[in-house]
Order: C-alpha cells, then sequence, then structure tokens
C-alpha cells in the first residue's frame, strides 16, 4: 500500500537512560504498505506475530489502491463495491468524520489528481489549468461517494477512492488493540514514523521521540532535532512538503500534497507539521488535513479539539520558523509563537 508517509517527515528516536531493572522486552519488525513497521512490546511470552500479520492482511485487502485484488481498486474500477469488509467500513467511517470535521481538507476522493500530479506510481500528465478544472469535478467526498445497506456507490463516472491518508494510523490502532488484548501494558508501535506508545520503554522511561529539523534533513542531515516528546498513551504524525516535489516546467516547486480546494499542490508557507492525539487514526488524518488548509487554519481546529496539539514549521524570510498549539511541548528555551 502506497500510503502517504512514502515522504513522512517524522525522525522517531528513543531516549532516555537506564535506570532500575530494564524490562525484557519484544520487537516485531518488516515491511509493510510500502513502508518499515516496528512494534517494541513488553516480553509476556506470547507471540504476536500472526495477529499482527492478520491485521495488515485485512488492511491490505480492503484498502491497498495498488493491489488489483483489494476492496478499494474493485470500488475505483467499477464505481461502486458491494458487500464490503468490515475494515473498508471501519476505515471509510473514518474517513468520512475526518473528511466531515476538517471541511473537506481530509479528501478521501482525490485520486484523480494525485495520479495526474504523478504522485502516485503512474506518470505524470500534462497539467494545467483546464487539466485542473476538468479533473476537480471527480473531488467531493459527501457530494460524490453514496452509501447503502448494500454498499458503496460513486454518483457519477471517474470519482476514486484513496483512503491511505489515514491509513497507517488506522493500522497502528488495530495493532494495538491486538497488544492491549494481550494485556500487555508497556508498548510502542510505529508505521513508516507515525507511532503510538504507552507506559515505558527497555530503559524504564516514558518512550520518548524527536522530531527533525526540516532544513536540516533537506540537505541531508537527519540528526538535528527541533525538540521531543514524551509518549504516554498517544499518538503522533507528522505531514509536510520538503522531502517529496518536483520542479515542473515553469519552474515551480510542486509538493506531493494537494490541496483539495484547488486541485494545485499545495502553496501555502507550512513546511510540516506534527500532531498529537489520543488515538493514530486521529493523528494521521488530522496531520494530512492540516497540511492541506495550513498553519492558521488548522491551528484553530487544532485548538478546539479535545486531547490534540500541533507544532507547526513554517518557511520565514530567513530561517523556519515554529508556532504552537497551547499543550504541545516546547523546546527548552523558545520563544516560539504560541
Amino acid at each position: 500500500m502506497r500510503l502517504k508517509l512514502i515522504c513522512f517527515l517524522i525522525a522517531l528516536i528513543g531516549f532516555g537512560s537506564c535506570s532500575e531493572k530494564e524490562k525484557a522486552f519484544k520487537t516485531y519488525e518488516g515491511e509493510m504498505f510500502g513502508t518499515y513497521y516496528r512494534i517494541q512490546v513488553e516480553d509476556l511470552g506470547q507471540d504476536l506475530q500472526p495477529e499482527f500479520d492478520s491485521v495488515f492482511a485485512l488492511i491490505n485487502a480492503a484498502a491497498n489502491s495498488y493491489v488489483q485484488e483489494s476492496e478499494v481498486s474493485e470500488f475505483n474500477r467499477s464505481g461502486k463495491l458491494l458487500n464490503p469488509s468490515f475494515t473498508f467500513k471501519d476505515m471509510m467511517d473514518s474517513a468520512a468524520k475526518y473528511n466531515q470535521l476538517s471541511e473537506g481538507y481530509f479528501e478521501p476522493t482525490l485520486f484523480p489528481l494525485i495520479k495526474a500530479w504523478g504522485f502516485s506510481f503512474e506518470k505524470r500528465e500534462e497539467m494545467d489549468s483546464l487539466k485542473v478544472a476538468e479533473l476537480i469535478g471527480f473531488i467531493g467526498f459527501d457530494e460524490l461517494i453514496s452509501v447503502t445497506d448494500s454498499g458503496y456507490f460513486a454518483t457519477k463516472p471517474g470519482v476514486m477512492l484513496d483512503i491511505t491518508g489515514l491509513g497507517e494510523g488506522y493500522a497502528i490502532d488495530k495493532l494495538v488493540e491486538v497488544v492491549e488484548k494481550n494485556k500487555i501494558a508497556n508498548y510502542m508501535a510505529e508505521i513508516g514514523g507515525e507511532m503510538k506508545a504507552k507506559g515505558i520503554n527497555p530503559r524504564n522511561t516514558l518512550w520518548t521521540i524527536g522530531i527533525e529539523d526540516p532544513a536540516q534533513a533537506e540537505m541531508g542531515v537527519t540528526s538535528t532535532m527541533l525538540t521531543k516528546v514524551e509518549l504516554d498513551n498517544r499518538s503522533i504524525s507528522s505531514s509536510g512538503n520538503y522531502r517529496k516535489f518536483y520542479i515542473d516546467e515553469a519552474g515551480n516547486r510542486r509538493p506531493h500534497l494537494i490541496d483539495p480546494k484547488t486541485g494545485y499542490p499545495v502553496s501555502h508557507s507550512m513546511v510540516s507539521v506534527s500532531v498529537l492525539a489520543p488515538s493514530a487514526t486521529q493523528a494521521d488524518a488530522l496531520a494530512t488535513a492540516f497540511m492541506g488548509m495550513g498553519h492558521e487554519k488548522a491551528k484553530i481546529l487544532a485548538e478546539s479539539l479535545p486531547g490534540v496539539e500541533a507544532m507547526f514549521v513554517i518557511g520565514g524570510k530567513e530561517k523556519l520558523e515554529m508556532e504552537f498549539t497551547s499543550g504541545f511541548p516546547k523546546p527548552e528555551g523558545s520563544e516560539q509563537s504560541q
């Protein structure tokens, strides 16, 4: 599954010093959805790999738009999906929720524009204002997707779905359900740079991650951190535009993130956003939506949502600037805007 986190922008690094007796942890890791996964759990003697594999298989079968046999691929071919699986319905319910919450900035019907702009595995088309105007007619989850007792239907030909904007977050939440069902209290689950963690890590400290500096990362330096954040029963997701982009024929920089309101790649000054939220699905979907809407609208929305905090990295004239919601952990000595 080609999720948006193929170009995800957060470096997640464990910090902490040894204290007391270190707990025994077990690590599960591998490749999935076109990226990597890593799950660390306190070792209580269980083998959770079969259950984790089942989670991945269910999501792959439901939402992988690059697998021809998946349910979303069937919808995109035929404009309908009859008798959808629980996983597909559950993911679509979440997609509808965040589409409405974000006033359409989280937009699951963007696939035609994603393909045309060259941000899938297909060749980029020649894009101009007429082409964008044509394709934007296929965008609009609320109006163009009909749900009945028998399944999902496109209300006109050409409408296509891509629900991977919350796919990795959704998968993390399902992995966490497996872990907690097995009564494991201390764990970390990460897919492609997104994470949810609870309890303590192998060093008997809270799980702590570092958020990388986009300016340094664009120059190939990935060890410089803007800040670090403790996670205890919280999730974090980041999105940004400083790694995956191309320069078009007119010299315009085209980041891979598309503004669903205009049909063009985003053009605002926000470089990246990191979102803390109770669930990984929520963090993932909001990070996608926030990058579409820009930091001013995103900050207002984030402040209105219980348990949600965000850090916005904005391109200034001379250096990057940071803005935070009121509860996001600030770097030590920080005087950045709130």
